[in-house]
């Protein structure tokens, strides 16, 4: 059987590739993650041998049948990035993934934004008389009225709020970045519901997050993503709005299709949401455009 050149594991090869890159701590991960599911996937063949062109397609037809549309193509990206290091570097004979074809990633979405009347819906299943009442509509409306992801919710912190030309913003550590290096200008409900969630709260540091827990489990300790979408959850249930397409960053779809709505163009659109490339916004327009004005009703039969 052939074998990689010095009979190298390719574990330890893509150490050596991780190692290499020169990109943010997010990405790192998402390779760490992908290729790490190839070994997975792998156990039980000798690790040094060579991994063929054969495998590579077994392995993404189990991907396919296991993963969605979007992991399958990042898991693919990332294995076809690591053999062209190791094919440039003298380790790989060939890449095994250079003539594989990737896989078609969804054009739409595969969550439904929420209607303005389900988003009052929503907000009005809140007893916002309570602690956690006043914290979880303060999330909503970061969520449902700026955008914010739920990992953004779960970084934030209480300095994080700023003042700017007479505006409250609020400066944002991203998907995918390393830093607060994107902020986002806060609506006045949202100002609101961040003031009277942090007057209930009490005394607190800059350096505090932003939401903490308030039941005795996790009581001060910083939310996390996982709670975060349960607390979500929990609310789109009880307003009736829970369903497979429903989630909770069906919010922040529902902040840019009602941005869309509103009248804001794609740029607009695209600096609001925060999206690297903008067709991801251009995925909303066209939604938007179909669901308008309709090709299906200009036919007369």
């Amino acid at each position: 059987m052939t074998r990689v050149r010095q009979k190298r594991d390719l574990s330890d090869l893509i150490e050596d590739f991780i190692n290499s890159l020169d990109v943010n701590p997010s990405s790192i991960r998402t390779y760490r993650e992908g290729l790490k599911n190839f070994l997975n996937w792998r156990n039980g063949r000798p690790p040094d041998a060579l991994v063929t062109q054969t495998e590579i397609k077994l392995y993404k037809e189990w991907l396919r049948q296991n993963r969605a549309a979007n992991t399958v193509a990042t898991y693919l990206v990332a294995l076809r990035r690591f053999f062209h290091y190791c094919v440039a570097e003298g380790l790989y004979p060939e890449n095994p993934v250079e003539n594989v074809k990737g896989v078609r990633r969804p054009r739409g979405h595969l969550r439904q934004d929420i209607s303005r009347e389900g988003l009052r819906a929503l907000f009005n299943s809140v007893d916002r008389s309570t602690l956690m009442g006043k914290r979880d509509f303060a999330i909503m409306n970061l969520m449902a009225r700026n955008g914010l992801r739920v990992i953004e919710i779960v970084r934030a912190n209480v300095g994080d709020i700023e003042h700017r030309r007479g505006r409250q913003i609020l400066r944002i550590w991203g998907k995918g970045r390393d830093e607060r290096d994107e902020f986002v200008v806060l609506a006045e409900p949202t100002v609101q519901a961040l003031e009277e969630w942090l007057a209930a709260r009490g005394p607190a540091q800059p350096s505090d997050p932003l939401f903490i827990g308030v039941r005795a489990r996790n009581k001060g300790g910083r939310l996390t993503t996982r709670q975060v979408n349960r607390i979500i959850n929990r609310y789109l249930i009880k307003a009736g709005l829970k369903t497979e397409k429903i989630s909770p960053h069906s919010l922040r779809h529902s902040f840019v299709t009602l941005a869309i709505q509103s009248g804001a163009s794609i740029i607009e659109a695209q600096i609001a949401a925060r999206h690297k490339s903008i067709e991801t916004t251009r995925v909303y327009f066209h939604e938007h455009d179909r669901l308008e004005s309709p090709t299906e009703d200009k036919i007369q039969i």
